[in-house]
């Protein structure tokens, strides 16, 4: 297993590339798709775009990368809000043209990989982590010593009390890939994380 990391666009949003088994899952790909696809080899198959929610800074090059590979977009339904317009022809965030495929909460097989989906709504209604093997990819539900916005359209800080209880009760032995700034484990955030800690 390989995790190419790419901190990319005004936020510098982390846009991952999971390998495994000569097989990719893209995960929040934020802007610049020719730069992300550059870390895929030749003899590599793309599975998916996942999107761990709907804001565009993690979804910037989802319909380039997905149509490029002729690969489905997974995101959460409590999300698909933010990239579908509405009657008025606009979206809340940026729209994705390419046809979304529902990510579910528990374990699910995304190509060839075996995942767990865990929602955490609180920065979005649809937001999630992504868990394969040991690794969890948390996009702005926690980040390193910091958890991400409940202010923003489907956000509720009540909502993110819970999914930072429910992320409080899971086991140490995870490393944390965020949607912005250092990757960390379970572990330290859980000792020095203040708004994990107080959970414990």
């Amino acid at each position: 297993m390989r995790i190419d990391i790419l901190p990319i666009g005004q936020f510098d949003e982390n846009s991952y590339v999971l390998h495994d088994r000569g097989h990719v899952l893209l995960i929040d790909p934020g802007r610049h798709p020719a730069l992300i696809m550059k870390k895929i080899d030749k003899d590599e198959t793309a599975d998916a775009v996942v999107l761990t929610h709907g804001h565009c800074d993690h979804t910037g090059a989802a319909d380039d990368i997905a149509e490029a590979y002729d690969c489905p977009i997974f995101l959460h339904p409590q999300d698909w809000i933010l990239v579908q317009k509405n009657p008025y022809g606009r979206s809340y965030e940026q729209p994705i043209y390419r046809p979304l495929s529902e990510l579910k909460e528990g374990k699910q097989t995304i190509g060839s990989f075996k995942v767990e989906i865990i929602h955490t709504p609180g920065h979005t209604a649809g937001s999630i982590l992504l868990r394969y093997r040991d690794v969890l990819f948390t996009g702005d539900t926690l980040f390193a010593g910091d958890i991400g916005r409940t202010d923003l359209f489907s956000g509720s800080e009540e909502q993110m009390i819970d999914s930072l209880k429910m992320i409080a009760s899971m086991t140490d032995d995870l490393t944390i890939y965020p949607g912005h700034g250092p990757q960390s484990t379970l572990q330290q955030e859980k000792k020095t994380n203040p708004y994990l800690a107080q959970y414990l």
